[in-house]
């Protein structure tokens, strides 16, 4: 009877055992976290899951519009977005692209001629931003496109069918180690044919003569003034004449940069016999063409010299001028067109 007693108690103690090691089991196992979807279709609505992993977000966006900076030497392009009420869009936590109403392309560069003093009170170039090209949003499938640098304007047609290039930025949380996967998708676009606009533009032209040239970034065609100093370009031939209208600057032989202000400390008197500040002129850059795509740069008044080598297939910048023929004054307008080619050292 001890015997049967021992043997029951023994095989409820292993009964409780197995038990015990069945229900930790249990606890250690989890239900499996699931990935995150990935969506193919053309709904640009952002896939996020509460368990999600990983988070995906898909867009479609207009071929004009890049997410990354382009970066041509001292010169940064960049796409800013705006939603309905001008306020900038920060695109890495944008959820759905219809909010985006307005797209500016702003082009920033280091303007030498104006400095300005860092913390350590050394004079560095200022930097210039500026709005070249602006996207408006007009309906649903239509943008209002404006070349601020030509004054140019065109309405654009969405192709949302027809996909230009697809671009992925993978970004992971260090915290938690989840990634967030973002996939853009471009479609065409589509530079709408407007008659009466280009009737339009048929008649303004009849009283409007392009003219088109390609110069150096280092030189601007209108004197420039930076408080009381004035910055003027003048262009000499290869006889050192002064070229007073050049009508091909490949003919330039070389440019003089100087500048004009007026010395408050020296003084001179003019015909009727009063006392005036003197003006001075002195030059401060000379560039000599030394070979067929070569310039060499002087810097008065150290005498500083440097070798320039040009890119005319790379522009970086464009301006304009329009002059009237004053004999003719209602003859037709002549609109100058500087595009700058890149210059580098």
């Amino acid at each position: 009877m001890m015997k049967k007693i021992g043997l029951i108690t023994i095989l409820f103690c292993m009964a409780l055992g197995v038990a015990h090691v069945m229900a930790q089991d249990k606890k250690k196992k989890k239900t499996p976290v699931p990935a995150a979807d990935i969506v193919t279709d053309t709904n640009d609505q952002p896939v996020t899951h509460a368990h999600a992993k990983d988070t995906i977000r898909y867009f479609l966006l207009p071929e004009f519009y890049s997410p990354w900076p382009i970066d041509n030497n001292d010169t940064i392009l960049k796409y800013d977005c705006y939603d309905a009420n001008h306020h900038i869009i920060n695109m890495d936590t944008l959820t759905n692209s219809a909010d985006i109403h307005s797209i500016s392309l702003i082009k920033t560069h280091h303007d030498y001629l104006h400095t300005q003093l860092d913390a350590e009170g050394s004079p560095r170039p200022r930097s210039i931003a500026r709005v070249t090209y602006k996207y408006e949003r007009t309906g649903p499938d239509t943008w209002s496109a404006l070349d601020i640098i030509n004054n140019y304007r065109s309405e654009l047609q969405e192709d949302r069918h027809t996909l230009v290039k697809q671009d992925t930025t993978i970004v992971i949380n260090a915290a938690n180690d989840r990634k967030h996967l973002t996939i853009r998708k471009y479609y065409k676009v589509i530079e709408l044919e407007n008659q009466n606009t280009e009737q339009s533009n048929s008649h303004q032209n009849e009283n409007v003569v392009f003219v088109n040239y390609l110069v150096p970034e280092f030189y601007f065609h209108a004197p420039q003034k930076v408080k009381d100093t004035t910055y003027e370009f003048f262009c000499y031939d290869s006889k050192d004449s002064v070229m007073d209208n050049v009508t091909d600057y490949d003919l330039v032989h070389y440019y003089s940069l100087y500048k004009s202000f007026t010395d408050s400390t020296h003084h001179y008197k003019d015909d009727n016999g009063n006392k005036k500040p003197l003006p001075v002129s002195a030059i401060v850059k000379r560039f000599d063409r030394i070979g067929k795509d070569k310039w060499m740069c002087v810097q008065y008044p150290h005498n500083k010299y440097t070798e320039l080598k040009d890119f005319k297939n790379v522009i970086v910048s464009s301006d304009t001028e329009s002059t009237v023929d004053p004999v003719t004054a209602d003859g037709p307008v002549t609109m100058k067109i500087y595009n700058h080619y890149k210059v580098v050292k």
